[in-house]
């Protein structure tokens, strides 16, 4: 029998990249040599590529966190799908960093297996749900007088080897415009700074999707109005701004939301009353490779924003959250299926984010 201390490196780390991540958690003690090699930088780097591009034969993460107000107050539940094959979702609550999860967390992004989150007032998260890690610090603020918009974004810039936090405090102009203040938290260096500030319209999305290294936001010129809008991009390396123009959809009253699928950029635009075409640019920066993926209508007869989490492999099923509900959507019937996964309750809540397993850290010694 072939003794795995025999093979070299390279074939152990090609057999390991294939197990789930709790394996690894395991096989660091095993030996100093196996412990040295899953720990390296090196290695986490390749896992971490290995998942993203190999994410299709990997089971679906996603966290859910379900936030009722009733008679003890707000409460948090913290809970995780895993999408199976021949589409089966099983459903567990998993541990939260905090003792006490705050009805009030947000999500602000995912990359890389790390999320990053509003914990409590004035602090911010980044964690890893497979291993456990976290890292708390101080969330930035600008002294004004005038009130302003908070906008967020979060992302991994791989020529500095370094997760970013994107801070935007927009402040109203003239009519639709509004002048943009930008802060960046460096992981690598723990710490925040003042970047290039920037004028635009009214940027809608609370928090920036995460795709090749840089962040995106759709901007309106026209605040209520989604005719007249386009996407805001921010490389993560060069601490740029770009512009990307949203598919054609025609006038009327609509708006839109962003979101990744399967690596692409994804538009969902939403129509009123209760009707969203989704599109995907299947060539990243390229406007004409615009292509629609499935029109949907809402299941409620009225307006309900829908944001999709998962797309099977020949596009038959979309895996969406719908309102306050994760359903899954099967285009051969044009029907939805609610997901159970958390207790029903007066005002819910239902915030979710996908991501893969990964061994990266949000400690600045990992890195």
């Amino acid at each position: 029998m072939l003794q795995l201390s025999c093979l070299p490196d390279e074939i152990i780390i090609e057999i390991l990249l294939r197990l789930p991540v709790k394996s690894f958690l395991k096989f660091r003690c095993v030996s100093k040599s196996w412990l040295s090699l899953i720990s390296s930088r090196h290695f986490v780097n390749t896992q971490i590529k290995y998942s993203i591009k190999d994410y299709k034969n990997v089971n679906l993460r996603l966290v859910v966190v379900a936030s009722v107000s009733g008679l003890a107050g707000k409460m948090c539940s913290i809970y995780s799908l895993v999408c199976e094959k021949k589409s089966s979702l099983n459903v567990a609550k998993i541990d939260y960093p905090l003792e006490y999860p705050f009805g009030s967390a947000k999500f602000l992004g995912s990359c890389n297996g790390l999320i990053c989150l509003t914990a409590i007032s004035l602090k911010l998260m980044l964690w890893n749900p497979c291993t456990g890690k976290y890292k708390e610090f101080q969330d930035s603020f600008v002294k004004s007088a005038v009130s302003c918009y908070i906008r967020y974004g979060f992302g991994y810039d791989a020529s500095n080897d370094d997760y970013k936090v994107v801070k935007i405090f927009s402040f109203p102009k003239d009519e639709g415009k509004y002048e943009n203040m930008v802060q960046i938290y460096s992981l690598r260096t723990n710490s925040w700074k003042m970047s290039k500030g920037f004028d635009s319209g009214y940027i809608n999305a609370h928090s920036g999707v995460s795709l090749n290294e840089a962040l995106h936001w759709e901007v309106s010129h026209c605040h209520g109005s989604g005719a007249n809008s386009e996407i805001m991009t921010f490389d993560l390396a060069t601490e740029t701004y770009g512009v990307t123009a949203l598919p054609s959809c025609g006038d009327g009253n609509i708006s839109w939301t962003l979101s990744v699928l399967g690596g692409r950029l994804v538009a969902c635009c939403n129509y009123y009353p209760d009707k969203t075409d989704m599109w995907v640019m299947k060539e990243y920066g390229a406007e004409k490779s615009w292509t629609k993926l499935v029109s949907l209508s809402s299941p409620f007869g009225r307006m309900c924003y829908i944001s999709p989490l998962f797309v099977s492999k020949n596009a038959d099923e979309f895996l969406v959250k719908l309102g306050t509900d994760i359903s899954l959507y099967n285009t051969r019937n044009a029907s939805y299926k609610s997901l159970e996964i958390h207790s029903s309750g007066c005002r819910l809540q239902v915030q979710a984010i996908t991501y893969i397993e990964s061994l990266a850290s949000p400690h600045i010694g990992d890195m």
